[in-house]
C-alpha cells in the first residue's frame, strides 16, 4: 500500500509538471504543510551552489529556506536558523557566548528599494564590515556570488529584510543575512569563520 501512494504521489507531481505547475503543496498529517514556489526555486539552487546547502555544521557558509513559521518575526527566524547552523556547539553553557556577537545591523525599509550589495557595503556597523566580505569577497567565484545575492535578496517577493552579526565571542565571526517573501517563506545566508 505504502508504494503504491508514493507511486500515486510521484504521478500528481508528474502530472502538475507537466501542466506547467509553479507551486507544489505538500499535506502529510504527521508534518507541516510546506508550500514552495517553483518559480523560485532557481534562485536558492544558485545560492547553494556558492554557500553550501543548510547545515549544522557551525563554521563555514550555508542557506536555509522554509516556510515562515506562524507568528514569528524575521528576527526570531534569523536566531533559529543562527542556532541550527551552530547545531551541537550551541548548547546551555556556550549559549551566552554565541549570543554575545548577535545583533540586528540592517534592516531593509521599503523606501529604500532592493539593492543587496549597496545595502551590504553602506552598513557601517564595524564587526558586519569585516564580515560582509564572507558573502561578497572571500569566496572563489565573487561575481557569481554577487548575482545570487541580487537574484534572492533584490526579488519584486522580498518583504522584510535584515541583516544580523554572528560568532561565537572570540575567534569566530559572520553574517546572517535573512528575507521573507509575499508568499511565505524565508531565504537566508549565513557566514562564520575564524
Amino acid at each position: 500500500m505504502k508504494a503504491g501512494l508514493i507511486m500515486m504521489f510521484a504521478f500528481i507531481i508528474f502530472l502538475c509538471w507537466a501542466a506547467g505547475c509553479t507551486q507544489v503543496q505538500i499535506n502529510n498529517p504527521n508534518t507541516k504543510t510546506l508550500k514552495m514556489d517553483q518559480a523560485l526555486m532557481p534562485m536558492v539552487e544558485s545560492l547553494e551552489k556558492v554557500y553550501g546547502k543548510a547545515s549544522s555544521a557551525g563554521f563555514g557558509s550555508a542557506v536555509f529556506y522554509d516556510s515562515v513559521p506562524a507568528g514569528l518575526s524575521i528576527n526570531s527566524t534569523a536566531l533559529e536558523i543562527y542556532k541550527k547552523f551552530v547545531g551541537a556547539k550551541w548548547k546551555p553553557d556556550t549559549e551566552k557566548a554565541w549570543m554575545g556577537p548577535w545583533k540586528q545591523v540592517y534592516e531593509r525599509h521599503a523606501a529604500a528599494g532592493a539593492a543587496i550589495l549597496s545595502e551590504l557595503s553602506s552598513v557601517e556597523d564595524a564587526a558586519a564590515k569585516t564580515s560582509i566580505p564572507l558573502l561578497t569577497e572571500l569566496i572563489s567565484e565573487p561575481p557569481i556570488a554577487e548575482q545570487a545575492l541580487q537574484a534572492a535578496f533584490d526579488h519584486e517577493q522580498v518583504e522584510q529584510l535584515a541583516l544580523f552579526t554572528v560568532g561565537d565571542g572570540e575567534a569566530m565571526s559572520g553574517v546572517l543575512i535573512i528575507a521573507y517573501y509575499k508568499a511565505g517563506y524565508y531565504c537566508s545566508v549565513i557566514a562564520l569563520i575564524d
